[in-house]
């Protein structure tokens, strides 16, 4: 049985004009000390799909078909109490900003300490001491004095850390990870994500990293979504997918990492924009920005068709295959 398992997920927002779906039909699964990433611009549901696991979603958002079950218990059909036990215990999120994460009138001690007591029986000088070693995990120095000190006194990379240390408080077994470098220089970002895969490996900790970086993706996970427009549109092995993208926007996406223009030229880029979720395309919602649309795809949505060990929503990788195995059929 798998840690996580989501099956045919489906999130809703109910607005005046009808009802708009966030995310359609979405399927993966995670085991213990796996690391995943979900990979795709902004607007494309990745954020969504995090928060959703652990039933975050704010109305008028709702999820509205599916089952997500941790050990084999669907989150979905839990009571608020049951939810608690798991939400920031079993499973923590590390969210995108640290300042908007952490209380500015509270120091880091307070916070770490009702958390801790939040969820476990412990008297305070007891969560006090597990707090000091989970900031002297994450490589905080002194963290004797940074507990005692207010979020504003740290650096933007140290703040980070701290939330870090917050997210491992509990010894969860999943982290959902909310792009946690965005606000962070480049050489901070690659310190904090090969902090990030020491803790996880270390600690045998399941870890699901939202990004719209596929170099990143391609350094930290083992296994990648890659979402458009609330779909996942490929989604298999990590380096497989980066060695051969089959879906014209993974290509996209990995054409436009920097390393892949001539130097002194213009970036690549994919032509166009995410749709709205109001004014989805009819068919593969790619098709507007798509070099390699053909009829079908203007009409039908596509299928998941396997390539190897991924599976592909793509019209053009299904009539490649079909061609693939008409030759063998013929001579058979």
């Amino acid at each position: 049985m798998p840690l996580l398992e989501v099956k045919n997920l489906d999130v809703s927002f109910g607005l005046r004009s009808g009802e708009i779906k966030a995310l359609r039909n979405i399927n993966f699964t995670l085991e213990r000390g796996e690391r995943l990433g979900l990979v795709g611009e902004s607007g494309a549901g990745k954020s969504v799909l995090g928060f959703s696991i652990l039933n975050l979603i704010a109305k008028p958002g709702r999820i509205s078909a599916g089952e997500i079950y941790f050990e084999g218990r669907n989150l979905a059909e839990l009571s608020p109490e049951e939810l608690r036990s798991v939400r920031g215990n079993r499973i923590s999120m590390i969210f995108q900003d640290p300042m908007m994460t952490l209380n500015p009138v509270l120091t880091i001690g307070q916070q770490m300490i009702e958390c801790l007591q939040a969820h476990r029986k412990i008297n305070k000088d007891n969560a006090r001491t597990i707090a000091v070693q989970k900031l002297k995990q994450v490589q905080i120095p002194s963290p004797e004095t940074r507990i005692d000190q207010y979020p504003h006194e740290l650096s933007g990379g140290m703040r980070q850390r701290v939330v870090i240390a917050i997210g491992l408080l509990m010894d969860p077994d999943i982290i959902i990870a909310d792009e946690p470098t965005t606000a962070l220089d480049v050489t901070i970002q690659a310190e904090i994500m090969e902090l990030m895969v020491e803790l996880c490996e270390r600690n045998n900790v399941a870890l699901i990293l939202i990004t719209h970086d596929l170099g990143v993706v391609s350094q930290v996970t083992q296994k990648a979504l890659v979402m458009y427009a609330g779909r996942v549109i490929e989604q298999g092995p990590t380096r497989e997918i980066i060695n051969d993208a089959q879906h014209p926007y993974t290509q996209g996406l990995m054409n436009a990492l920097p390393q892949m223009a001539i130097p002194g030229q213009r970036l690549n880029q994919i032509r166009g924009a995410m749709p709205g979720l109001q004014s989805i395309p009819t068919g593969c919602a790619f098709n507007p920005r798509c070099d390699y649309v053909v009829e079908a795809c203007t009409k039908q949505l596509p299928g998941y068709t396997v390539s190897g060990n991924c599976q592909v929503a793509c019209h053009m990788v299904a009539d490649m295959k079909k061609a693939q195995q008409a030759p063998e059929e013929v001579s058979s």
